[in-house]
């Protein structure tokens, strides 16, 4: 029986706890600020507005499982997504992965769909092959102070 995962609007509760994960090495990198410095500053899960538009969680039954970002840029939709540290190498990505496209196709179908992610991170790059994406570019950006070398990948469509 296949794992059933749902999107749901994220909440201020589910925004809380996904400030509380904590990833181990190398994967500290996307260890988010606290829900304070979020709440002080009016960033990313803290801002209502951009909460609602770009941030959808992930559930599997009532456990908060991960979320995802889909962000607008001009023709194109960046997804983000993030499982949690309970959750990473549990076989599932794949079903994350899929939800983030289906969601960001329902936003435009017309729009171009990518992803930046860390060159190291064999892991997900791996995971974004098998669901479509190929990588279409490397470059060097600029995140939260640290420069980070990453691939963009396009998705070309579902492989299964």
């Amino acid at each position: 029986m296949p794992t059933i995962i749902q999107l749901r609007p994220m909440s201020i509760p589910d925004a809380k706890q996904i400030c509380e994960w904590r990833y181990e090495p190398p994967y500290d990198c996307y260890n988010l600020p606290s829900w304070k410095n979020m709440v002080e500053h009016d960033t990313e899960l803290a801002n209502e507005s951009i909460r609602q538009q770009q941030y959808r969680s992930l559930y599997m039954g009532e456990e908060l499982i991960g979320f995802i970002q889909l962000f607008p840029l001009l023709q194109v939709l960046r997804l983000a997504i993030f499982l949690s540290p309970a959750h990473c190498n549990q076989g599932l990505g794949q079903a994350a992965v899929t939800l983030a496209v289906q969601a960001a196709q329902n936003i435009d179908a017309t729009a171009e769909i990518d992803l930046e992610v860390e060159c190291w991170n064999q892991r997900a790059i791996s995971c974004y092959t098998k669901a479509g994406f190929v990588i279409t570019d490397q470059y060097e950006l600029m995140y939260r102070g640290s420069s980070k070398q990453v691939y963009c990948m396009v998705y070309e469509g579902s492989n299964n």
